[in-house]
């Protein structure tokens, strides 16, 4: 595919643009079965659409797209390496606990032995729409140029086999890797694996057999 030419906007969200974001990523996941299963457990009241834009706009700060970066600056501090806070309502903690909770954990514990600050990139969601069209691509370009790279920091991020691609792509490493069947809590017969990798400090972009996202 033909990349899309891609304009990068450096901004302070509004309300209406974080409800956007929210939209983005919930139609980006899409029928993901993990994320659906350990976040949005049937009969369990959520809180309100206002206090969770409220919730946002108090903690992810300045915004590329919909790509939402953490700078961590004291990797002994628990609440800065779990910066999204506790799991919310409606969260199956078994579940969590053993795929995401672990790489969680792997995280704090890995760059507590490196005893430097590093850069958690938390959430990288683009438009169905306009996959694989360079605009991941763009996003993390962008962000790694811009303050990761400036500043010399190793960064984290979790994601999915599909997008290892992508992080590859631009120097993440694969370091670990939580696999669950979502029968063994309850669910059906689905194994998801999720994957965490490191970008070191200095690695630079490869085009070399990767898709462009």
């Amino acid at each position: 595919m033909t990349a899309a030419p891609v304009a990068i906007l450096l901004i302070s969200p509004t309300s209406t643009e974080v409800e956007e974001m929210m939209s983005v990523i919930k139609k980006a996941f899409g029928p993901d079965p993990l994320i659906e299963f350990c976040f949005n457990q049937p009969n369990v009241p959520h809180p309100p659409k206002e206090e969770s834009i409220a919730k946002h706009l108090e903690r992810i700060g300045p915004i590329l797209g919909v790509a939402t970066w953490y700078w961590v600056e004291d990797p002994y501090t628990a609440k800065q390496n779990i910066p999204w806070g506790d799991p919310p309502p409606g969260v199956n903690m078994p579940c969590y606990e053993a795929s995401l909770g672990a790489l969680r954990r792997w995280r704090a514990n890995y760059f507590s032995e490196q005893g430097k600050p590093f850069a958690y990139m938390a959430l990288l969601t683009i438009v169905p729409e306009v996959q694989r069209k360079g605009v991941g691509s763009a996003l993390l370009r962008e962000g790694l140029k811009k303050d990761v790279d400036r500043r010399g920091l190793p960064a984290f991020i979790e994601a999915s086999p599909a997008g290892l691609g992508l992080y590859k792509k631009f120097g993440w490493e694969e370091m670990v890797e939580s696999t669950v069947n979502l029968r063994d809590y309850g669910g059906e017969d689905v194994e998801c694996v999720t994957v965490g990798l490191v970008r070191h400090a200095g690695e630079k972009e490869t085009s070399k057999g990767q898709p462009d996202v």
